[in-house]
């Protein structure tokens, strides 16, 4: 049976990257080196508790896996270069995640708080240990209210890896944004339509 999993993600204000920069620069990274690094095999690491999770985790890289054995062959297969691995990060970048500066905090009350940008959103969570699943219940921005999502969790002794349906986490980015018609959020709309079962997700390490 299909799994999609979605990872919850904090990202205050107006996501406002150039279509022309970034509309190809997607399509680049699904065909560079990077994302021979960066598609992973989520099994292994520790059991899921909330002794192992709790604490603050903070962002490293980016990460990218697609669902089933043809569409990884096919992405290690296009693998062009190391070059683009850059172009992962400037997008994560643009929209306010990058190295040091995105985290989650998951308290042992099952209680977390998420930084991006030096705006924090609180929340409830709860996890599923057999299936390595993680809900996020988010609270409010404002006005807007937000959504639950769920992840797909690894944790080891420093490293935290969460994987999300790409549809789920665009649709989740266009209630953040304040700007519904943002064109950089209807390209990778249209790009993720593109590749059925697309995860991404983060690395965070303590």
């Amino acid at each position: 049976m299909k799994k999609n999993w979605i990872l919850g993600m904090a990202v205050c204000g107006i996501l406002s990257v150039s279509d022309s920069a970034y509309g190809q620069s997607i399509k680049d990274i699904l065909n560079s080196a990077a994302v021979k690094d960066a598609v992973t095999t989520v099994t292994g690491g520790k059991k899921l508790t909330v002794e192992n999770l709790a604490g603050t985790w903070t962002y490293v890289n980016p990460a990218i896996q697609l669902e089933g054995d043809n569409a990884l062959k096919n992405v290690a297969a296009s693998v062009a270069s190391s070059e683009m691995e850059k172009k992962l990060k400037d997008y994560c970048a643009k929209i306010g995640i990058i190295e040091g500066a995105f985290n989650y905090t998951f308290n042992t009350d099952s209680t977390f708080t998420s930084v991006l940008k030096g705006c924090t959103l609180k929340g409830t969570y709860s996890f599923n240990a057999d299936d390595k699943t993680m809900e996020l219940h988010y609270g409010k921005i404002g006005k807007s209210k937000l959504m639950t999502m769920t992840a797909y969790v690894v944790v080891t002794n420093d490293q935290l890896s969460l994987l999300f349906n790409a549809d789920k986490l665009l649709d989740f980015l266009t209630k953040l944004s304040a700007v519904s018609k943002n064109t950089t959020l209807q390209a990778l709309n249209k790009l993720a339509s593109q590749y059925d079962g697309m995860m991404m997700g983060f690395e965070l390490k303590k």
